[in-house]
């Protein structure tokens, strides 16, 4: 009776059949794609969840928030020794890297400028100009370095031998004496001693060795220049003048054949002693030897000879020491100084002997000058420079005089979420005498954002000096998680960026980067490692105090993780909790952490720099959880919309189908069918046609799934068999229980309708709303099927965004999001679609269910554009109301599923309903092609 029922019917069955076969196909495919969504997105995370390290120990109290890039640097000490060993013998740890940060070395290159083209070598005496133009900050911080003037005479020049302290004159290596308070009066504010020019006569007269424009601290840079006298030889060869010979001859003083002037020039660069061998366990730091030697843990402080790399005598003098390091082969720097070399013109050379300090600045400053020579410097190829020559020599890399211990960057919230920068330049106690001294060669210092703590090696009875064993590349540091990871990056750390295209204009679209102040924003990573065994010499001498505890940090890997799971964690988990346990140490867990831009806004400079908004790279914690999380609990909304929606367009479709066989149930009924036996039949005929729609779609669920490039697997595959029947029995449950209910003679009768007066309808949208309330059951049904359309639409949107906002801002859910997003937007597209799919099959089933209301129109004369007309209006009408439903549905769930409803949902929820009413008035065109082929003497004979 099923079969003749189905074959008797067919196209009620097959509208059913249909449904059927659309949503299981439909939901087992986009089922495929989910599961390739949460694999896609496992493997994403598996491959970047981790960094080098998982758990970083510290002193320090614990990151609140985002962890900075400087973490593993920010403490000078306070973890010993014995504390490290004990975390190395924790079970589960595979390695534990020691850090011990020593502070920031003066590194300072050979930059000579050579002016000897520029001498006029007929001239008795003359005057060449070095000026300085220094650019940092990407060209946005510019200074006009005071220049350095050459004095260049053929006149005897006459150096400073010495002092004798008790009659408290100069001696000078001609033997002359000069009162010391008659000199400094002659060049005020540099204590006299200035070289001796011997004129025709006989008199000599001082050249100051500095000309200022003014004696404000701030101004040394800009207005203090330095003088300084060589003599040209009768053989052409120069020989410098403005020098203390501490007793020697003047013809100590070596000549050379070229004119070279050394130009000031500092770089800031960070030592840290390491344990060699965890390193090259940890980051492979061994293999990224690029030149020379990898460390040992035995390299120890070593005596040097001294080293005076400007100094006009030979080396003399005691041992010095120095400290063995491997050196980065490259300094992430930014800094150019263009040098334009000139000749004053006219007699200005003749008034310079004799000249006070502040007659001679406007002297020189004003005076004529030739066409210059540009010479361009970059110090970073300063320090490359200096490095392969020290690497081809065995020879120090550079004397250090302090080692400079920045402290981090203070930061002020700011409306928004952005964090502000605090300068600290112009305020009191902002200059340290000490820091000044030694860094008074920093050209663009003037814009300190810190503070720092000087451990001073001036005072020390022994030269301090850095030679480099070997050089390393930190872009030869591979690491597996990419850039998800790279804030953790020890010795590759991402530099801040322009948050948005104006300042990465300005920028010219490139990173900020340090420059040559070593307090300046941003930080400088670790460029020289040194051994442990060295750090703690280095800091012997300096203080025993700073050799008990001089570690910085730890960084941990625990052995035996792969992948990123519940038992990954747990194990990082429970080293993290014994670290603590046996230490009391600080333990940050980095593991499934990943890479944020934090926006930041760096004040403006006093060199230029305009104020920048700069999106700063940290670490977010625990990323990772957070993305399988979230992916986890957008597949699951999305199938379980997808279920609803289908269950909606089936369930429909069977309760249209009993409404219309009302009259054959009653009849059967009248026969002596019990109710039970007639839900029976029912149930039968729907899990009937969902057990064939099933194994059909089970067949196209491959073809479709490989037209749709998802992996659909023969398990899910089989899967539509059982939704199937399942979705036509719960579908079927209701109608089957309406069916049971059937009364014989209630159901044989006519419908009753009393007698009324009814309002006239003189409007097509009049009629469709009188047509709408009169059949409420019919108009509900369609405009839920489309409001479930309409809310899982903006649901889904509402995940998608939630998902974004909360996981996108990092560089891990970027690239999960970006490889998942395709099959979220296929996901969506298939719940809209089966929604309007629904509306479409309750207007088709309207139109067959009101054949005969549809030919009676006919019959009195209304043409077939004005019924199509009419049912173009209960289109709208059933679409009007379910979009109202959809759109609030929608927006509750989103409110009480994900926490907010925002513009970006209040303005797709507006297209949405634009979209679904249009989709709407299509589908009313398959209804309306039904009309026209409506037999209409058939159906009014029935009735």
């Amino acid at each position: 009776m099923v079969w003749s029922q189905l074959r008797n019917t067919p196209g009620r069955s097959l509208a059913v059949l249909a449904a059927v076969l659309v949503a299981t196909t439909g939901f087992t495919v986009l089922t495929g794609a989910a599961s390739t969504s949460r694999l896609v997105a496992r493997g994403s995370v598996d491959g970047q969840f981790r960094p080098s390290y998982d758990i970083l120990v510290h002193p320090s109290a614990s990151a609140t928030g985002l962890l900075h890039q400087d973490r593993p640097t920010a403490a000078y000490g306070g973890i010993d020794l014995d504390q490290w060993r004990r975390i190395e013998r924790i079970p589960g740890v595979e390695v534990a890297a020691p850090l011990a940060v020593l502070g920031l070395a003066d590194i300072r290159p050979d930059v000579a400028v050579d002016v000897t083209d520029q001498v006029d070598r007929s001239a008795e005496r003359q005057v060449i100009e070095v000026a300085p133009q220094v650019r940092g900050d990407r060209g946005l911080s510019t200074l006009a370095g005071a220049p350095i003037y050459v004095y260049v005479s053929r006149r005897p020049l006459v150096p400073l031998s010495g002092a004798s302290g008790a009659e408290r004159r100069y001696v000078y290596t001609d033997g002359t004496r000069v009162d010391q308070s008659t000199s400094a009066a002659e060049c005020p504010g540099t204590g006299g001693g200035g070289t001796l020019e011997v004129q025709p006569d006989g008199r000599r007269r001082q050249v100051c060795e500095t000309a200022v424009g003014s004696f404000v601290p701030g101004a040394r840079r800009t207005q203090v220049s330095a003088v300084q006298a060589y003599q040209l030889l009768a053989d052409g060869t120069f020989r410098l003048a403005s020098v203390w010979t501490n007793g020697r001859p003047a013809s100590a003083v070596r000549a050379t054949a070229r004119l070279e002037i050394p130009l000031p020039a500092v770089l800031p660069a960070l030592v840290a002693g390491i344990d060699p061998v965890a390193e090259a366990r940890l980051v492979g730091l061994d293999r990224a030897v690029r030149e020379g030697r990898y460390l040992t843990g035995t390299d120890a402080v070593a005596p040097a000879a001294p080293y005076t790399p400007f100094s006009p005598f030979p080396p003399t003098g005691p041992p010095g020491r120095t400290l063995p390091v491997l050196a980065a082969a490259d300094l992430p720097l930014d800094e150019q100084i263009d040098v334009a070399v000139s000749r004053l013109a006219g007699r200005t050379a003749e008034r310079v002997p004799g000249s006070t300090t502040e007659m001679l600045w406007p002297l020189l400053r004003d005076s004529a000058k030739t066409s210059p020579r540009v010479v361009q410097y970059d110090l970073a190829r300063l320090y490359r420079t200096r490095l392969d020559a020290a690497l081809a020599g065995s020879s120090p890399l550079s004397s250090i005089q302090a080692l400079l211990r920045p402290g981090p960057p203070a930061y002020q919230p700011q409306p928004g979420g952005a964090a502000r920068v605090l300068p600290r330049y112009g305020e009191p106690g902002s200059t340290d005498q000490g820091i000044e001294d030694v860094w008074r060669d920093s050209w663009l210092s003037a814009g300190s954002i810190g503070t720092g703590d000087p451990v001073t090696l001036n005072g020390l009875p022994e030269q301090w000096t850095v030679t480099p064993v070997g050089s390393f590349a930190a872009d030869g540091l591979g690491s597996a998680a990419g850039a998800a990871q790279q804030a953790l990056d020890l010795y590759r750390p991402a530099p801040p960026v322009g948050a948005d295209a104006r300042f990465r204009g300005l920028l010219a679209d490139r990173p900020l980067l340090p420059d040559d102040d070593p307090l300046g924003y941003p930080h400088h990573p670790p460029s020289l490692v040194t051994s442990l065994t060295a750090a703690r010499q280095l800091y012997a001498s300096v203080g025993p105090a700073l050799a008990a505890a001089p570690l910085s940090s730890v960084r941990v890997r625990v052995a035996g993780i792969d992948r990123f799971d519940d038992v990954a964690r747990e194990r990082v988990r429970m080293v993290a909790d014994e670290i603590v346990r046996q230490t009391g140490l600080t333990v940050e867990i980095v593991l499934g952490g990943s890479t944020v831009r934090s926006p930041v806004l760096l004040p403006g400079g006093p060199l230029g720099r305009p104020d920048l908004t700069l999106l700063e790279a940290r670490t977010r914690k625990g990323v990772a959880a957070e993305v399988v999380h979230a992916v986890d609990r957008k597949n699951i909304v999305l199938l379980g919309l997808l279920l609803v929606v289908c269950a909606l367009l089936v369930g429909n479709a069977v309760s249209t189908a009993v409404r219309a066989r009302r009259r054959e149930l009653a009849i059967l009924a009248c026969v002596g069918w019990p109710g039970w036996r007639l839900s029976l039949l029912i149930l039968a005929e729907s899990t009937t046609t969902g057990l064939a729609a099933g194994l059909l779609g089970a067949g196209l669920s491959g073809p479709v799934g490989r037209l749709a490039d998802v992996r659909v697997s023969g398990t899910v595959a089989l899967l539509c068999v059982p939704l199937a029947v399942l979705l036509t029995a719960v579908a079927g449950a209701l109608p089957a229980l309406r069916a049971a209910r059937t009364r014989s003679a209630e159901a044989l009768q006519a419908d009753a309708v009393p007698a009324r007066r009814s309002a006239a309808r003189l409007t097509f949208a009049g009629l469709a709303v009188a047509n709408l309330v009169r059949a409420p059951a019919r108009t509900l049904a369609g405009a839920v099927s489309l409001a479930a359309g309409v809310g899982a639409v903006t649901l889904i949107a509402a995940a998608l965004w939630a998902f974004n906002d909360g996981m996108v801002g990092s560089l891990l859910g970027q690239a999960v999001s970006v490889q998942v997003r395709g099959v979220d937007l296929v996901a969506a597209g298939g719940v809209l679609l089966f929604g309007v799919l629904g509306v479409a099959d309750v207007l088709y089933l309207s139109v067959r269910e009101r054949s005969a209301e549809f030919a009676t129109l006919r019959a009195v004369g209304w043409p077939d554009s004005a019924l199509n007309r009419l049912l173009v209006y209960e289109a709208l009408g059933v679409g009007a109301l379910g979009c109202v439903l959809g759109i609030a549905a929608g927006l509750g769930s989103v409110a009480l599923l994900v926490g907010q409803a925002d513009g970006r949902l209040a303005a797709l929820a507006l297209a949405v309903t634009a979209a679904a009413l249009l989709l709407t008035v299509l589908a009313a065109l398959v209804p309306a092609i039904l009309i026209r082929r409506l037999p209409t003497a058939a159906l009014l004979s029935d009735q």
